[in-house]
């Protein structure tokens, strides 16, 4: 069976990179003069922007005239994958084996006439050579044993494809590598980074399928009870283009654009999606940033914003001290307003911890009605990573679920906001807070492992995302590397957005770009591929 599918030519890999190198040097192939204003601050994450209690903001000083550079942008091509049952067994001790590893047999269990064993001595490997038939994706499992917890780095095809992790159970255990694309040819298995002695008893190949039964077909309803129009409208745009673009974002330190004037800088292309923080705001803390957010609505972008909310200027349960439990009440507090809460503080029907939180809702609200009174949409992300505990909103799972029950509700009925998208940002599935409560799911992901970019889709990560619901479209809330274009195509993974985290991640304390996990080539050929929507593709289908 023969399916076709859009991918970039392999001419977008980074072996063509090159290219744009030179291109930088030449500061592109054309030129866009715009103004940008310097009152940006050096970059910093935002919990240490707004862990200071200095609350004046950067002296503006007069806009400077700036030229972008431009590049041409990368084409679409088409590749056709051939889907064919696979289903092939390789024993390890077949293998290329070097140094010490050789065949064993004293422990039980294993297929065939044995396992490798040795591999964790000096100069000891085992090399296993698969036929590949056909291009499409596939599963590769792994199965060995060991005594003690061991863990190493599956490498196929020359790309790491994850961490074998060996229990020390004892007994033989398979290990499941999914959706692996791999063309016609020998592809080599190898193992990089082993921790402790164990025994490899086989490879299996099998075809996989899962990539080509993913679908995009979203309705366009929000959760909101009475969205507004601008809400509405964008949301339909977000669920048009969702399964065929992806939208790039960028998340920006609090009060400031210093991010996006650094990708500007190098792609001459602006994210689609500013992403401001709101942590400061909740404090009582005027950052200025819904300011600049409003801007860059005026100018063709998408606003979106973040809320890490602190107690005890931390968002850290341990450093902020802040017991969520103590906050939660069996009375309806949504729509009760400043004097019922001073009134039910008073006769003890709720906690001081309790008020403290809907105090923290009511001046994300002030904030969040300017942008609704504007007619500008956001997309609102409260509480992330929902499940890790580092955070005190999430000490448990029926507080957390209350708590953010409880900022909808008061945002959306007792406020009445309309202009609000949510965006639900998983760590753990099984906090989900339902389908009625978020429009989009997204998931934070950070590499930090420096391998070549050529293996960054995230299928698997959004295939595990898909099942908590395949009504919401999905999207990358955090990251530190972008996942690579052609292999989105390639491997069906459409990201309605990708948005890389602010600070160090996006841009050095000069306020240049940041190569550190992202090169100069890699920003480039993100934003100025044709399957990647910038600001200036916004504007041009004036779809917001």
């Amino acid at each position: 069976m023969k399916r076709a599918a859009c991918i970039i030519l392999s001419a977008l890999m980074l072996c063509s990179c090159t290219a744009f190198e030179s291109d930088i040097n030449e500061q592109g192939t054309g030129q866009d003069t715009v103004v940008i204003h310097t009152d940006s601050a050096p970059a910093t994450t935002t919990a240490e922007a707004m862990t200071t209690t200095d609350t004046d903001q950067p002296e503006i000083t007069e806009p400077v005239v700036i030229t972008l550079p431009s590049y041409p942008e990368t084409e679409i091509g088409e590749v056709v994958y051939e889907q064919e049952d696979c289903y092939k067994l390789y024993e390890a001790e077949n293998g290329s084996l070097s140094g010490y590893a050789a065949a064993a047999s004293s422990r039980e269990g294993f297929s065939g006439d044995g396992y490798v064993s040795g591999l964790s001595l000096p100069d000891s490997s085992l090399r296993i050579e698969l036929e590949i038939d056909s291009p499409q994706h596939y599963s590769v499992t792994v199965c060995a044993a060991s005594d003690t917890p061991v863990s190493c780095e599956l490498f196929v095809d020359g790309l790491a494809r994850g961490m074998l992790e060996i229990s020390g159970s004892g007994e033989f255990e398979a290990i499941k590598f999914d959706n692996i694309y791999l063309t016609p040819g020998e592809a080599i298995v190898s193992f990089e980074g082993l921790t402790g002695e164990c025994d490899m008893d086989f490879v299996l190949l099998e075809n996989s399928d899962e990539v080509y039964q993913l679908e995009y077909s979203i309705t366009g309803e929000l959760c909101t009870p009475q969205p507004s129009e601008s809400a509405s409208r964008l949301y339909r745009y977000l669920c048009e283009i969702y399964g065929s673009s992806v939208l790039s974002g960028q998340q920006c330190s609090v009060g400031t654009n210093l991010e996006l004037d650094a990708v500007a800088n190098v792609t001459g292309k602006y994210p689609a999606i500013r992403f401001g923080e709101l942590m400061g705001y909740a404090s009582g803390v005027d950052t200025g940033d819904i300011e600049l957010s409003i801007e860059y609505y005026q100018n063709g972008g998408i606003v979106g914003y973040v809320w890490n909310w602190m107690q005890n200027s931390s968002c850290y349960l341990e450093k902020s001290g802040f017991d969520l439990s103590l906050a939660m009440t069996e009375e309806n507090v949504s729509g009760i307003d400043s004097d019922e809460i001073e009134s039910m503080l008073e006769s003890g029907e709720i906690t001081s911890e309790c008020a403290a939180l809907l105090t923290g809702i009511d001046r994300i609200a002030q904030q969040l009605s300017r942008l609704d009174d504007l007619g500008i949409s956001v997309l609102f992300r409260p509480l992330p990573q929902a499940g890790n505990t580092d955070f005190w909103w999430n000490c448990d799972k029926e507080s957390y679920q209350w708590l953010y029950e409880l900022i909808f509700e008061r945002l959306t009925d007792y406020h009445g906001l309309g202009n609000l998208i949510w965006v639900w940002s998983a760590y753990d599935p099984e906090w989900y807070v339902g389908d009625g409560y978020c429009d989009i799911i997204s998931l934070d992901v950070y590499d930090f492992s420096h391998k070549p970019w050529d293996n960054q889709s995230r299928v698997n990560q959004f295939i595990r995302l898909e099942d908590i619901s395949k009504e919401k479209p999905l999207a990358i809330s955090e990251c530190n590397v972008l996942p690579a274009p052609a292999n989105i195509l390639r491997d069906n993974a459409y990201w309605l957005y990708a948005s890389v985290w602010s600070g160090n991640y996006a841009c050095n304390n000069s306020g240049n770009i940041s190569t550190e996990y992202i090169s100069t080539q890699e920003w480039i050929v993100f934003y100025n591929c044709s399957a990647v929507i910038t600001r200036e593709k916004l504007t041009e289908s004036s779809s917001n």
